[in-house]
């Protein structure tokens, strides 16, 4: 009696879970299907048709593709390539990591306050040296008063050698190789050096109030940048037309060139530029600001062996801690912050400050999520690169396996909030999908792409990515259509 009401109870629960299993089954893949009908639809229509795409979604539970158009075609990303950076950093390096300057001396103190040898302020690649975008750091001007107050105060009034700006930890090329050179002399292409400084940037002021075709005269520049020369070649065009200033030169080029034009208007015009050496820049407005304070030395210079000696401290600045310069980079698009981020992945993890060895560090972990080096190319950490080739399904993947070891909730929070911050403020306008997607944006001419996490209508968490390449229309209208895309994939996952 007893073991026939066992087996009747077994055979109940067997078909229960049966059944249960079908119909959830069903479910995912009604679910699947609807969604890839809609991802269907979207792609074949307009501007899509002669523009290339790559879409994967990811279920973050499963791991499995769920929805996908071309998931493994390669294509140019632009910035979305910073979340491969900036994630590995966050693996790598430690949410509480902090980057390190110092200031230190060699050789000994006299009596009379004279340094019998040399200023050397050893760089640790930080990228928010001189900032003014994150609380807790000192200005340019702040910064260098601070440094020669702290010289002072260990007793050097004169100093018998140098100011030296130490660069050994990164290789001395600050450039990714593959970047255009249109881009150089403009701030967001700086590069990142074992020394950076005032996020090696410059501004230019310039006065538009002349009339259209003339030349705008310039009224300023911040900070003084020793040595440069700039061939003023700009016009003022019609109010409505924008920004269109470029400067040409690269590092090292103290010579440059500024052309395109300026909309005219009234008060003055802003432009920035990339400090040509921002080492030596650095080293040469310590000298300067010792030089003013009565305090003499030899003169500065860099170097990029560290050279011995037996050093004394002086004074150590610390970055903002990691996590806070992974959401700037991220909310901003910030280049020069995950070239940074990638030369001290490849310090820490290979021995050498290099992109070639950060990017190395991400091929690792790309092969722990399936991702073969050779199914995509990445030339840089930023994506300001046009020859880094991604496929959708290779963020999507690395977006899920981010997930297992931070938990989505946390990595989040270095992403824009889609409808409410950063470079993705203005979509999902009307839509239940605001507030429940969190992306990175990636532009350039012919291309734009998304990448990030949604929680979708049903609850279930996802991770995503889309690139489309080689559109010829508005860059305006690609994204609206994307906007809708998104929301699609919002609603039906």
């Amino acid at each position: 009696m007893y073991r026939n009401t066992f087996k009747h109870t077994l055979t109940s629960i067997l078909i229960q879970t049966f059944l249960f299993c079908l119909i959830t089954t069903s479910v995912d893949a009604q679910s699947n299907t609807i969604l890839q009908t809609k991802i269907d639809k979207n792609v074949s229509q307009g501007d899509f048709k002669t523009a290339n795409i790559s879409l994967a979604v990811v279920d973050l539970e499963s791991g499995k593709l769920i929805g996908e158009h071309r998931a493994n075609k390669l294509l140019t990303p632009a910035s979305s390539l910073k979340l491969f950076t900036t994630f590995t950093a966050l693996e790598t390096l430690g949410e509480n990591f902090q980057f390190e300057t110092s200031i230190s001396y060699r050789g000994s103190i006299d009596k009379e306050g004279t340094l019998k040898g040399d200023i050397i302020i050893v760089g640790g690649g930080d990228p928010t040296l001189g900032t003014t975008k994150l609380k807790g750091t000192l200005s340019f001007n702040e910064l260098i008063n601070d440094i020669v107050k702290k010289i002072k105060a260990a007793g050097i009034n004169c100093i018998d050698g140098t100011v030296i700006a130490d660069e050994s930890i990164y290789d001395s090329y600050p450039v990714a190789p593959t970047w255009q050179w249109n881009d150089l002399g403009n701030y967001y292409a700086s590069g990142a050096w074992s020394i950076n400084i005032n996020e090696n940037l410059y501004y230019i002021y310039f006065n538009k109030r002349d009339i259209i075709g003339a030349k705008p005269n310039i009224q300023s520049i911040f900070p003084k940048v020793y040595k440069l020369k700039l061939s003023n070649e700009l016009t003022v065009d019609s109010a409505h037309t924008g920004d269109n200033a470029y400067i040409f030169g690269g590092p090292y080029n103290y010579d440059k060139r500024i052309v395109g034009t300026i909309p005219q208007g009234k008060g003055l015009f802003t432009i920035k530029g990339s400090i040509p050496d921002p080492p030596s820049f650095f080293a040469h407005a310590i000298f300067s600001k010792l030089n003013k304070q009565k305090i003499k030395s030899e003169g500065y210079k860099t170097v990029y062996k560290s050279e011995r000696g037996l050093r004394k401290k002086i004074a150590t600045y610390r970055s903002p801690t990691l996590d806070k310069i992974v959401k700037k980079a991220n909310f901003e698009s910030n280049n020069l912050y995950t070239e940074s981020m990638l030369k001290m992945i490849g310090l820490k993890e290979r021995g050498l400050g290099s992109g070639q060895n950060g990017i190395a560090v991400i091929n690792k972990i790309l092969r722990k999520s399936g991702i073969k080096p050779k199914e995509l190319m990445i030339r840089d950490g930023s994506g300001l690169s046009a020859r880094n080739n991604i496929s959708s399904y290779s963020m999507a993947q690395f977006l899920y396996q981010m997930s297992k070891s931070i938990d989505v909730e946390t990595l989040n929070n270095y992403l824009p909030r889609g409808g409410y911050s950063g470079t993705v403020s203005g979509m999902f306008v009307k839509s239940k999908a605001k507030g429940n997607v969190w992306l990175k944006s990636g532009s350039m001419e012919g291309v734009q792409s998304y990448s990030g996490f949604i929680r979708a209508k049903s609850g279930k968490w996802v991770s995503f990515s889309i690139i489309v390449n080689g559109f010829t229309t508005k860059g305006s209208i690609i994204r609206a259509k994307l906007d809708k895309l998104i929301r699609d994939i919002y609603t039906a996952c």
